[in-house]
């Protein structure tokens, strides 16, 4: 077979069909600037500085898709909240912009050209898809509607309103569904795919019924809003997502990237055949794991999931800043030779 670039391979797994071994990729997170000389204050602020982390990332290790790292405040801060950025860590609001509920009324729906960092985050995209062409899938993510809620009124009391306050929610659902829908908008307008990161979604902080009352009504709506433009949406959601799963498969979504605290085997299950799968490599073994332990956690991945295609073989987050590249280039070699052993094995 001829070489194939890791755009092939990525267009494989949402045609679910099979090439000569498993697509593979990370999510990077911050750990890029760790191959440049470069803080990740400097890569959250410069996109040229954050565009060469990148490049340097998928020169070294050659993933099947690079999915840009940004921090999940952009559409918060375009909105107005005030972000402080350490040097080596990632950005953090600081304070809570949405103090009283009245001040939802006088709150704006950014203007991705001149808001905030949005310009610079598609900057940022541009540099690094004309910097890798063809040759592999450039993945971007932005955050949900209920990411964004959180951020702008604090888990705690959002939590709370949930319960005293409905109303309130919803009507804040409503505004944040807007920002997701016009950012979205701009994201397909530079070439590429809406994916939200719904980091609040996991079930490790919320209860089943509120993703069923208030954010799977908006994920619905988005999936709809953005199918329409025929550009389908992906998501991911951290942590634990087994007792929502088959809600968030319910919205019509038809990409999903799965972290490590969720049950892979349940959402192939459940699926049906109905998704492409991406994820579930836990990210701690790119920091502390010994190769064993990430041997079997990539085997394993493998024999639950590609069969069918339709799977990507993935870290379940973002690997950790202090990630090792002795791990990551292992999870790379590992994956790639047991993603071909598997291919084989199917004749």
């Amino acid at each position: 077979m001829e070489n194939l670039t890791g755009r092939q391979y990525m267009v494989s797994a949402l045609k679910r069909q099979y090439t000569d071994r498993i697509p593979t990729t990370v999510l990077i997170g911050p750990y890029c600037s760790k191959l440049t000389n470069y803080t990740v204050r400097e890569i959250l602020k410069d996109p040229k500085k954050s565009a060469e982390a990148h490049l340097a990332f998928y020169n070294r290790f050659q993933p099947d898709s690079l999915i840009i790292y940004n921090d999940i405040f952009l559409e918060v801060e375009a909105v107005g909240c005030e972000l402080e950025f350490p040097e080596d860590s990632i950005s953090h609001p600081k304070s809570t912009l949405l103090k009283d509920q009245s001040q939802l009324a006088d709150l704006k729906i950014p203007d991705p050209k001149k808001d905030g960092r949005l310009p610079y985050f598609f900057e940022l995209c541009e540099r690094v898809s004309a910097g890798i062409g063809k040759t592999a899938v450039v993945g971007l993510g932005h955050s949900g509607p209920w990411n964004l809620a959180m951020h702008l009124r604090g888990a705690e009391q959002l939590l709370i309103e949930c319960i005293t306050e409905p109303e309130f929610v919803h009507d804040l659902m409503k505004f944040t569904t807007e920002v997701v829908r016009t950012v979205g908008d701009a994201v397909i307008e530079a070439g590429f795919l809406p994916s939200l990161g719904e980091a609040f979604a996991s079930c490790s902080l919320i209860s089943p019924e509120i993703y069923r009352d208030f954010i799977k009504p908006c994920h619905q709506e988005l999936c709809e809003y953005f199918r329409s433009k025929k550009a389908p949406m992906t998501i991911h959601i951290c942590g634990y997502i087994d007792p929502i799963m088959e809600h968030v498969i319910d919205t019509g979504i038809n990409f999903v990237s799965l972290d490590a605290p969720s049950s892979l085997r349940k959402l192939v299950e459940h699926s049906n055949g109905k998704l492409t799968i991406m994820g579930n490599v836990p990210t701690t073994l790119f920091a502390t794991g010994t190769r064993e332990e990430m041997e079997k956690a990539i085997t394993d991945c493998i024999e639950t999931a590609a069969e069918g295609s339709g799977y990507i073989l993935s870290s379940g987050c973002e690997i950790p800043l202090n990630s090792t590249e002795d791990r990551v280039e292992h999870f790379f070699r590992y994956a790639h030779d047991s993603g071909r052993e598997f291919i084989s094995r199917l004749g």
